[in-house]
Order: C-alpha cells, then sequence, then structure tokens
C-alpha cells in the first residue's frame, strides 16, 4: 500500500476527537464537526485549524474535532449551531442550502455554473458571495466566516455499469442530498432519487437501496464507496469549496483580534484541504483503477445540454433574478 492509501484509509481508523480534547486551560473550548472521515482533507483541515488556534491563542481557546459524523451529519451540525450547542463545523459552503433563510447560496449547486476549481475558488470567495454569508449570518444565525478549501469536481459513481450519456442513468436509483437544485438535477436527467446524508450512502450503496452517488474524490475515496460502486464517470458537473461554519453566537464572543486569527488559520488549514484534495485528485485514477473501478469520461456536452434549463426553475425564485449569468459574467474576466 503507498504512502497516500496508507494515510488515507489507516488513518481513517484513529479517533481524532480523543486526540483533540481541550485542557482545563483553556479560556474557550470548542467542537467543530463535520460528516466526512477523519482521513479526508476536510478532517485534515479540521486538525491544523484547531492547532494553529491553539498556537496562535497560546492556549486561551481550544478546539475539539469531530469527524465521521460523530455529533451528527449536516442537518443535526447546522441546527447545533442554531441553537448554541454545537459551535463550528467544516463541510461545503452549500450546506448552509439545508437553512431556513439561506436559500441564495443554493446557486452554487447548478450544474456547470463553474468552469474550474480556481473559477468556483474565486466567485466564492468573492464580494457577491461575502454578502451572501452575510445575509446567512443574518438570517439563521450560522456564519461562513471563511471559504477556503477546493473541491474535487462532483462525478456520478454507478453500480450498474458505465455512465457515458445522459441516458444512461434514465431509472437509476441516485443518492442525493436533500436539496432541492441537486434533486431537481438527477430528476432532469431520468433518475429515481433518494436523500441520504453522506454516512449512509455505502451502506445503501452496498445493500441497493441506491445505484449511484455524486461526489468527487476527496469524499468518495476515504470511505470506500469504491469496494461497492465499481464505475466512475468524471462529469464534473459542479465544482465548490468548503466553508468554515461558526455560531454566531460563539463568532460574537470573540475579541476583533481573534476573529483574525479564526481567519488567518482558516486560510492555512483550508489550503491543507486543498493541498490534499489536489494530491487525491491527481492520483484518484490511479487509485480507483487499483481498486478494479472502470473510470470512464463521459460526454460532457451532452451532460451541459441535458442540464442546461435546470437553473430556471430556480431563478427569481430562490436566488435573484440574473444572480447565474452575474457569476457566469465573473468567470469570463
Amino acid at each position: 500500500m503507498n504512502k497516500m492509501l496508507s494515510t488515507l484509509f489507516g488513518a481513517g481508523a484513529l479517533t481524532f476527537a480523543a486526540l483533540s480534547q481541550p485542557s482545563a486551560a483553556a479560556d474557550m473550548t470548542l467542537r467543530m464537526g463535520t460528516f466526512a472521515t477523519a482521513s479526508s482533507p476536510w478532517g485534515q483541515a479540521m486538525r491544523a485549524f484547531s492547532e494553529i488556534v491553539e498556537e496562535k491563542t497560546e492556549g486561551r481557546i481550544e478546539i475539539s474535532v469531530y469527524t465521521d459524523g460523530q455529533i451528527g451529519g449536516m442537518q443535526q451540525l447546522l441546527t447545533g449551531m442554531q441553537l448554541g450547542t454545537i459551535d463550528m463545523a467544516y463541510f461545503d459552503v452549500t450546506v448552509a442550502s439545508f437553512l431556513k433563510g439561506a436559500d441564495s447560496i443554493k446557486v452554487a449547486i447548478v450544474p456547470y455554473l463553474f468552469n474550474s476549481k480556481a473559477d468556483a475558488a474565486k466567485v466564492l470567495n468573492s464580494d457577491l458571495f461575502q454578502d451572501i454569508y452575510q445575509e446567512i449570518a443574518a438570517n439563521t444565525g450560522v456564519r461562513i466566516f471563511a471559504a477556503y478549501g477546493d473541491r474535487s469536481p462532483r462525478a456520478i459513481q454507478t453500480t450498474k455499469g458505465p455512465i457515458v450519456t445522459p441516458e444512461d442513468l434514465k431509472g437509476m436509483k441516485m443518492r442525493v442530498p436533500g436539496i432541492d437544485v441537486y434533486e431537481h438535477t438527477f430528476e432532469t436527467l431520468g433518475t429515481q432519487i433518494t436523500p441520504l446524508g453522506m454516512t449512509e450512502i455505502y451502506n445503501a450503496l452496498s445493500r441497493g437501496i441506491v445505484d449511484g452517488q455524486d461526489n468527487g474524490f476527496e469524499l468518495a475515496v476515504p470511505p470506500k464507496f469504491h469496494e461497492v460502486a465499481k464505475y466512475w464517470s468524471a462529469t464534473d458537473h459542479v465544482y465548490g469549496v468548503t466553508g468554515w461554519f461558526i455560531s454566531d453566537q460563539v463568532w460574537g464572543r470573540l475579541s476583533p483580534e481573534d476573529q483574525a486569527i479564526f481567519l488567518d488559520a482558516a486560510k492555512e488549514a483550508g489550503q491543507v484541504s486543498t493541498d490534499a484534495t489536489n494530491e487525491l485528485d491527481a492520483n484518484g485514477l490511479k487509485l480507483l483503477q487499483e481498486a478494479g473501478v472502470t473510470y470512464t469520461v463521459p460526454d460532457r456536452d451532452a451532460f451541459r445540454a441535458a442540464l442546461a434549463d435546470v437553473y430556471k426553475e430556480f431563478e427569481g425564485k430562490i436566488w435573484p433574478e440574473g444572480l447565474v449569468e452575474k457569476i457566469r459574467a465573473m468567470q469570463a474576466d
């Protein structure tokens, strides 16, 4: 087993929460969670963030890291931050879509909205999206205080066979996050949709509850979905970035100096996630082929054409009219 596989799969057995329990000396102890595995790029970034904050605050603030859904999945973590029972989380910025009052962020899920990782990072860190993050904080009590950490482009992974054209998906049972834009995307492709959390995907694939799922290497490889789903189609239909989420109650308790430390730590730790994701993306094909997965580059133009009108179902309804066009224009600069 090569070094990367050892890091990805061996480290997953560790309970990182146990390694990051707060000490009695800390003035503030926070809990940060995610549904991703401990060995994933997200898990690595969270540990880096915790270490940086502890160092820069000289131990005044300590952060316990909980991966693998240990303290909840997406909805539980979001609700916990609203209630003040959970302090922080790290996952895709569009996870905020589960919050009432955060509809505008769903625009980032529109298929083929972004052309590349770089374009997604540029737009999702722009003033336009800073305004959206501020709106989410005001409406929900959950703040995305930074958006650092490039994501792998989403692919379609199935148990049934290679996916080359949209027609190949018709009738398949697809796992989707419980977000209407994702649901409409896969309904448009003719699939039967089943909303499930990340921690439920492996079991659902292995038992035939679903025939496929869509995620990039950074979330699909560490939990070993390839053991039960042997077909990977590199559709690249969604690019994104991970966001550093915090309860607005907690953010308000931080001094301006500590807020600045959190922002610096988010950028530095986000780079840890980006680097680990880029390594996975560079080696993902080899990893999958070694695991017996059939890797396909599909007809992306056919997928773009099939999904070209998905955004029209939501334009002017859950996000402002013209927002999609504005985002596309930003990438042309």
